[in-house]
């Protein structure tokens, strides 16, 4: 008879704890396809380096790609073209001169 109420609350605690289920996520969150981050589009990834200097160099990486497109991002390249930094400017005149 002591045991009764430590009983019910167990028993208690146990029926409501198992009756309830963590929710299963059913879709891949943002940015994500195929279970894997796909990249930013340039106009989102360049705002997030600081310097001149790292934006050429992403500029330079662009050039690499195949699979980038300069016409798709043509209003994004002729502002960096005409950037006070001749690297970054250069590095940006590259890639509208592949269109």
């Amino acid at each position: 008879m002591k045991h009764l109420p430590l009983a019910l609350v167990i028993l208690c605690s146990v029926s409501f704890g198992c009756g309830q289920s963590t929710p299963v996520m059913t879709k891949a969150p943002p940015g994500y396809h195929g279970g894997t981050p796909t990249p930013a589009a340039p106009e989102v990834a360049i705002t997030k380096l600081e310097t001149p200097e790292d934006k050429a160099q992403y500029f330079r990486q662009l050039a690499s790609d195949k699979s980038f497109d300069p016409q798709q991002h043509s209003e994004l390249l002729k502002k960096y073209a005409a950037d006070s930094n001749e690297e970054l400017a250069s590095a940006a005149k590259q890639l509208l001169e592949r269109q």
